[in-house]
Parts: structure tokens; C-alpha cells; sequence
């Protein structure tokens, strides 16, 4: 069985080179600069478990539920503490398995279990 070679010159392979580079780069998203993620009232968050409003309010964010352990308080406390926060301001939220699924699961698994 005889397989024929095809002839590649510089020419068709530097075109072809550009062709598929380019193919790529416009398939890529390239962010130009820091993008500033916004919690839902518009307020700069600092991760995705803390946000700092404008008033000072703190806002912590815990995905576990509270079953009577206080980790609901100990870890407002444990943020409070080391942001040298006021402890009226600071807040506490769960957020929503729909808010997960929209951030590509920032909070991970919802689950319960430990």
C-alpha cells in the first residue's frame, strides 16, 4: 500500500499556522484588567463568603446549615474579629443553592453531612 506524502511548503505552512492561531484566539476570552465582582445591592465583595457595604455593614456568607453547633456565630465572629469590625454591623447570610449554581458552585456542596 502506497500512501501518498503531501508536499508542505513554508508558504502554506505559515498560513495555515495563522489560520488555526487565530481560529483560536478568537475562541478565547482574554480579560483585560480586574473585573470587580458586585453583590447583589450593587456593594464591592471582597470573596464570595464577605462583603463590605458602603455603611460598613460586613455581610458573611455561610453555606453550612446551623444545627445547634453556633457555627453561624463562631464564624461571624472568627470575620468580625480579624476585620476589626464592629460586631452591631456585621450580618449573616446563606446563600442560595441557585446563587451557587450561577457563581459555578463558589460555595460548594450544600449538603449537611460532614
Amino acid at each position: 500500500m502506497i500512501t501518498k506524502t503531501p508536499k508542505l511548503n513554508r508558504r502554506s505552512f505559515v498560513i495555515g499556522s495563522a489560520a488555526v492561531g487565530a481560529g483560536l484566539a478568537l475562541g478565547l476570552k482574554i480579560p483585560f484588567g480586574a473585573s470587580i465582582v458586585r453583590a447583589q445591592d450593587g456593594s464591592p465583595e471582597v470573596t464570595a463568603w464577605v462583603v463590605i457595604r458602603p455603611d460598613d455593614t460586613v455581610v458573611i456568607r455561610i453555606a453550612r446549615s446551623e444545627m445547634g453547633q453556633g457555627t453561624l456565630t463562631g464564624l461571624a465572629q472568627l470575620v468580625a474579629e480579624e476585620l476589626e469590625c464592629d460586631w452591631s454591623k456585621v450580618k449573616t447570610e446563606y446563600p442560595t443553592p441557585g446563587q451557587s449554581v450561577k457563581r459555578k458552585r463558589a460555595w460548594g456542596d450544600f449538603s449537611t453531612g460532614g
